[in-house]
This record gives structure tokens, C-alpha cells and sequence, in this order.
């Protein structure tokens, strides 16, 4: 689809003029073409990666009588430390108790390491503990950490949309002239339409102004290469994240029409807890839903979704993320102009903007 609207006396016109209130209507479709097509605008359409590694285990306590005691293994993104065990030593004696495992990822705390067992015969530990799993996280142990940033570096500066490749996952970049590797940045990350990639980034470039998301960096993948696939926007999110100085706090996420499904996986499960905000555009799927609730995230995420005429779907996705306890504005999903249109350029414009001041 080619956004698109139209003027007062018919006449097709370009953003530019749209937004100077040149133009009384806002109109979209998918996948339409105007002829000629309005300039200064395109249009937009209407498995699983690891959530990062956990800490280093702690260092060990003190062993028993002639004994040493081993730290546990760091945290994975799910589980805590493995439990040490007693290394061979002399006369038995109690072992001394393992330090904290690493930091959890999503969805659960890590559990204190294992005691190490009382020292049997001449020499030999006892067995470390067993890590437990689940559980909320805390406020300590949000991935990625509550205040700070990513402090990625490297990455090319400013980029107007040109394509870029990791690990054979494409995608578009935007990088603002005004960029500043030493402060932190918002990122918005984008599954497209059927419009494509290319559209959907001078779509997003047309209006940064009016959306207020000008000094954010942005990432769009097509939703139709990538339909239902969350691990390449992970892999994405993580390749902004080294390159980039990306702000941990105002990190989002907008899922678009075919690509729904994939903004779903990443969002809702892959992960859940890098996002600030996610807008689900044009919806034509509702699950998964959340993988854990903002208890367990160790904060509120904030959610919508606009409808494009799908409103069963975005009822369920909203229904879902207020049983998560998201932070989601009335009215959910949205109402506005444009909501009960596929394509429609009114709630795209309200989707991109709603992410500005958005924080975890």
C-alpha cells in the first residue's frame, strides 16, 4: 500500500503537504498504487533466540577442613548458578556454600546456590545444591538493566535507510544526524507490511518530525521475509544493541499487518523484557500473548494495538496484555481515525506516535 490522501479538490498529495493541513483526508490501502503516485511519500501494508546470558557465578565461601569449595557456574537467561561442589581434600569436613549464581533473564529470579555437602569419607565433597527456576525477578535483576544503556559502539553514523545485513538477517537502518554515541538512545524496531522494508523506512523517515521520533534509531525488517519470525529481530535488536548506544529505557517495538506474527514472538517471548512499549498495527493474528506478567518483568511495559479492521485480534492482544499487567491506555485498542481500515494512514501515524515518551 502507498499512503496516501486526498486534497481538497481531489488532487492526491505528499506528506509534506498533509501534514501543512494541505490535504482534508488521510486515505491508505494495500498493496494499491496511485497513479501518479503522490511524491515526498510512499506507503505501509496493512526460533527463538536466547534472552542473553546471566552473570558470572559468585565466588566460593571458605571449604571445610581440608577441603576447597568451587563457585557455581553463571546464570543462564532462564535459570540461576549451578550449584559448586566440595573439591577432593583432606580430612572430611563440611563444605563451604556457594555463592550467587549470575543475574536471571525474563521470567525468573536466580536461586541461591546449593550448600556443599557434608564431607563423606577421607577427601571427598558433598554434591552442590540444585538450582531452582521461576519464581518473579526483582527490580535488580531486569534484562536489560532499569537506567542505563546498552553503550554499543562502532555502528556508522548518520544512516538515511540503507540496507544491512547480521548473521544473514536483512534489515533497514536509521541513523540520525543528531546521534551521540555517548548518550543514550531511543530504538524503535519495525516489522513491516506487505509494502516492504525499503517503503516502510521512508514511510518512517517522512514523518519523524510530525511523530517526534527524529532522534530515534530505527530498525525495519519486512514482515513478509520474516513472517513469524521472531529470532531475525532478535538478531537485529541485538546488532543495534553492540554497534549502538541504545537507551534500555525507551527500547519499542510495532509489529505491522504481515508482520504481526513476528512482532508477537519478539515482543511477547523472545523478548519481552528489552521493550518499553509495543504497538501491534493492523493486526491480522493475537497470539502468542505475554510469556510473563509485569511482576515477574520487574516492570510495567506499556501496550496497544490498532485494529486496521481486525478488531477480534486486537481485542484479544489488549485483553491479554492488561491480564499481564501492561500499562495500556484508554481507549484499547484504538479508536480513532482510521482504526476500522486496513491500511489506514490516520492510525499509522497514531501508532508512531505513541512511543515517544514512553519509558519502562
Amino acid at each position: 500500500m502507498r499512503l496516501r490522501a486526498a486534497g481538497r479538490n481531489g488532487w492526491t498529495c505528499g506528506v509534506a503537504a498533509l501534514l501543512a493541513a494541505g490535504c482534508s483526508q488521510l486515505l491508505g490501502y494495500d498493496d494499491v498504487e496511485l497513479t501518479p503516485v503522490p511524491q515526498g511519500f510512499g506507503g505501509y501494508s496493512g526460533q527463538d533466540a536466547s534472552q542473553g546470558q546471566g552473570g558470572a557465578g559468585g565466588a566460593p565461601a571458605g571449604g571445610g577442613a581440608g577441603g576447597t569449595a568451587q563457585g557455581g557456574s553463571g546464570g543462564s537467561q532462564f535459570t540461576g548458578g549451578s550449584g559448586g561442589s566440595v573439591s577432593t581434600g583432606g580430612q572430611p569436613g563440611t563444605g563451604g556454600t556457594v555463592a550467587q549464581g549470575g543475574s536471571a533473564g525474563q521470567g525468573g529470579t536466580v536461586a541461591q546456590g546449593g550448600s556443599a555437602g557434608q564431607g563423606g569419607s577421607a577427601g571427598q565433597g558433598g554434591t552442590g545444591g540444585t538450582v531452582a527456576q521461576g519464581g518473579s525477578a526483582g527490580s535488580g535483576s531486569v534484562v536489560p538493566p532499569l537506567g542505563d544503556s546498552s553503550k554499543g559502539s562502532g555502528g556508522p553514523a548518520p544512516v538515511s535507510g540503507d540496507p544491512q545485513t547480521v548473521q544473514g538477517i536483512s534489515y533497514r537502518l536509521i541513523v540520525p544526524s543528531s546521534y551521540n554515541p555517548s548518550t543514550a538512545t531511543p530504538l524503535l524496531v519495525v516489522y513491516s507490511g506487505t509494502e516492504g522494508a525499503a517503503q516502510m523506512t521512508n514511510n518512517l523517515i517522512q514523518v519523524a518530525s510530525y511523530t517526534n521520533t527524529q532522534t530515534f534509531l530505527r530498525a525495519v525488517l519486512d514482515g513478509v521475509t520474516y513472517n513469524g519470525d521472531g529470532n531475525a529481530g532478535a538478531t537485529v535488536l541485538d546488532e543495534m544493541r553492540a554497534k549502538y548506544n541504545v537507551d534500555n529505557d525507551r527500547t519499542y517495538l510495532m509489529g505491522e499487518s504481515a508482520g504481526t506474527t513476528a512482532a508477537l514472538k519478539l515482543g511477547f517471548t523472545l523478548r519481552q523484557s528489552y521493550f518499553a512499549a509495543f504497538w501491534a498495527n493492523d493486526v491480522n493474528a493475537s497470539t502468542p500473548g505475554p510469556a510473563a506478567n509485569a511482576s515477574a518483568l520487574g516492570f510495567q511495559p506499556w501496550g496497544q494495538a490498532g485494529p486496521g479492521g481486525d478488531l477480534a485480534d486486537a481485542n484479544a492482544i489488549v485483553s491479554a496484555m492488561k491480564a499481564a499487567g501492561y500499562r495500556v491506555p484508554d481507549p484499547a485498542p484504538y479508536n480513532g481515525a482510521g482504526s476500522t481500515q486496513h491500511g489506514s494512514t490516520e492510525q499509522f501515524l497514531a501508532a508512531v506516535s505513541w512511543f515517544s515518551g514512553r519509558v519502562r
